[in-house]
C-alpha cells in the first residue's frame, strides 16, 4: 500500500502558498532493487556536458544520424519561468520522428521553480515517445540535465509524481522490448539550437497571467520563497552595525556596492576559502575584527602590545590589510577573492604568534 504525503500550508511574505505536490515516500517504484536505475542502468544514458567540446557540431552530427534511423524518436523540451510574477511556468515537449514533427504541447504548471519546469516538459515528453509505433530509442534533448537526472530518481523529492510517471512509463517500455534505450542529451541554452531551440521558442511564446484561482507550488518553490525571504530579512538587518559588529570589514561586490550576506546561487562566504580550518580560522578573525591583533588586545584589556610592527600606535585589521607595508603583501583587498589571496601571501597574519600555522 503507498503511503502519501498530503499538502501542508506554509506562510511567506505574509501571503499563504498551499503546497498542492503530494509524495509517496513507500512508491514500489522506489524499493531498492526495483528501480529503474538498478534493472536497466545499461539503457539509460546521459550524454553530459563537456566543456572542451563545442557542443553545435557534436549535436549537428548526433541528430542527423538519429533522423535517419527509422526507429528513433526525438523528443526536445523546455521549461520558461517568466521574470514577472504576473505570469506562470510553463513547460513544453517537442516529439518528432525523423524530420516529422509527430506531436507538441505546452502548458502552465503554476508556480514552480526552473527544474521543476524542466522535469514537467521532461516527464510529459517520455510519455508521449513512448508510445510511438516502431521505437527503441528514445533521443530526449534538455538544458537541464540535473532534472533529466531526477526524471529517473523514485525518491521523494519536488516533482516526485512526475519522476514516478516516468519511471512506470519506462518500465513498461523496456519490459516489452529488450532492444529500448533512452538517452538524454545536453544541449546549452544559449545554442537556440534546431529543435530545442524551437521548443524554446514554442514555450516562450506562452504567456498565462496569474489567476484568482489557487496555483500549482511544489515544494522546492516554497522553499525558494522562505529562502529568499529570509534572505532579504537578513541583508536588512546586516545593515545595521550593531548586529553585524562595529569592526565587521567592509567589503565589496565585483558590481561597486557594499558585499550582503549570501546564499543559494552565491553560495555562503566561506566556500571562497576552500576547506582549510586554518584559512576559515584566519578570514573569519581578519573580518570580524575578533584576532591576535593590537586592536583587539586594547578593547578586552588583554596585556599585550597595541602597535603594530612597523611602528604605527595600533594594529587594527584595517590597518593590517589596507596601511601596513612592513611585512605584508597584496594589499587592499576589496572582495572576498582578494582576502584570500591576501591570506594565501601573508600565511600567519591575523594566527596566533605561538603557532606558525596560524590556527591558535
Amino acid at each position: 500500500m503507498r503511503g502519501k504525503v498530503k499538502s501542508t500550508v506554509m506562510e511567506v511574505d505574509e501571503c499563504v502558498h498551499t503546497l498542492t505536490e503530494s509524495f509517496e515516500p513507500f512508491a514500489p517504484e522506489a524499493h531498492p532493487g526495483d528501480r529503474l536505475l538498478d534493472r536497466y542502468a545499461d539503457r539509460l544514458h546521459f550524454d553530459e556536458h563537456d566543456p572542451a567540446q563545442d557542443r553545435r557540431p557534436y549535436l549537428d552530427e548526433l541528430i542527423t544520424k538519429a533522423r535517419a534511423d527509422p526507429l528513433t524518436v526525438l523528443a526536445t523540451t523546455d521549461g520558461s519561468v517568466p521574470q514577472s510574477n504576473q505570469y506562470q511556468t510553463a513547460s513544453a515537449a517537442i516529439i518528432y520522428k525523423g524530420h516529422r514533427e509527430i506531436k507538441r504541447t505546452r502548458y502552465v504548471s503554476g508556480r514552480v521553480t526552473t527544474p521543476d519546469a524542466e522535469l514537467n516538459a521532461i516527464s510529459c515528453a517520455v510519455r508521449l515517445a513512448v508510445r510511438q509505433a516502431n521505437c527503441q530509442h528514445i533521443m530526449v534533448f534538455t538544458d537541464s540535465m540535473g532534472s533529466a537526472h531526477r526524471a529517473v530518481d523514485p525518491s521523494v523529492h519536488s516533482g516526485q509524481a512526475f519522476s514516478l510517471s516516468v519511471c512506470h512509463a519506462l518500465q513498461e517500455w523496456f519490459e516489452a522490448d529488450d532492444l529500448c534505450r533512452i538517452t538524454f542529451v545536453y544541449v546549452p541554452s544559449a545554442l537556440r539550437w534546431d529543435i530545442h531551440g524551437e521548443a524554446h521558442k514554442y514555450i516562450t511564446e506562452l504567456k498565462v497571467r496569474v489567476g484568482r484561482h489557487r496555483m500549482d507550488n511544489s515544494i522546492d518553490t516554497l522553499r525558494s520563497q522562505a529562502t529568499h525571504s529570509l534572505l532579504d530579512s537578513w541583508c536588512s538587518t546586516f545593515q545595521d552595525p550593531t548586529y553585524r559588529g562595529s569592526e565587521f570589514l567592509e567589503l565589496q561586490q565585483p558590481d561597486g556596492r557594499p558585499l550582503q550576506p549570501s546564499y543559494l546561487n552565491g553560495g555562503p562566504w566561506l566556500s571562497t576559502f576552500g576547506h582549510s580550518i586554518t584559512e576559515f580560522a584566519r578570514v573569519c578573525r581578519c573580518i570580524t575584527g575578533h584576532a591576535p591583533i593590537g586592536a583587539y588586545y586594547r578593547r578586552f584589556k588583554i596585556n599585550e602590545p597595541h602597535g603594530c610592527t612597523c611602528r604605527a600606535a595600533l594594529q587594527s585589521h584595517q590597518h593590517v590589510i589596507f596601511r601596513c607595508h612592513d611585512q605584508y603583501s597584496v594589499h587592499y583587498p576589496r572582495f572576498l577573492r582578494d582576502i584570500a589571496s591576501f591570506m594565501k601571501y601573508n600565511p600567519t597574519v591575523f594566527g596566533f604568534n605561538r603557532d606558525p600555522s596560524g590556527v591558535g
